[in-house]
């Protein structure tokens, strides 16, 4: 059964995350200004960065680019200051899905499970926790789902 969780003050170490754990990371607005500014300089696409375009086209509107959204949720997942500590960086994002396009103020809410936490075969002191990432709009459809593969340090005692 899923559990929602505040993130506490400080960092979360390898040891301190179960699975099961969830978080839910405070909702953003995605605004057409920057949809188009990010979209200009990453996804130059006529549906991303010309409205009259994006009009006519397939969606009837600007929306944003999936990167963008990638790029938001993680920006999310940091901002709760769960790995500000412990991370040692990722090795690779599982199973990226985009459900739904992105318009112009949507409100994108971001929740994290800890999917899944092995120990480092390698004998350092850390692990990998696999963080589910999954994006709701507004109105609780989902557009956006991975899996980020990130290796946090375990917590180390001060006596040794």
């Amino acid at each position: 059964m899923e559990q929602s969780t505040k993130a506490l003050p400080g960092s979360f170490f390898f040891d301190d995350f179960h699975v099961s754990m969830v978080f839910d990371a405070a909702p953003v607005l995605i605004t057409e200004i920057e949809i188009v500014e990010f979209a200009k300089k990453y996804d130059p696409q006529p549906f991303h960065i010309d409205s009259k375009a994006a009009a006519n086209g397939h969606f009837g509107s600007i929306i944003a680019s999936g990167f963008m959204t990638v790029a938001k949720a993680f920006t999310q997942f940091l901002e709760l200051g769960l790995i500000k500590e412990s991370s040692m960086g990722g090795w690779g994002i599982d199973e990226l899905r985009w459900f739904k396009p992105v318009f112009p103020n949507d409100v994108l809410s971001t929740r994290i499970e800890v999917f899944d936490k092995k120990v480092s075969s390698k004998g350092f002191k850390r692990g990998t926790i696999r963080f589910k990432i999954i994006v709701r709009n507004q109105v609780n459809d989902k557009v956006l789902q991975f899996i980020s593969n990130t290796i946090i340090r375990q917590r180390v005692d001060k006596k040794s």
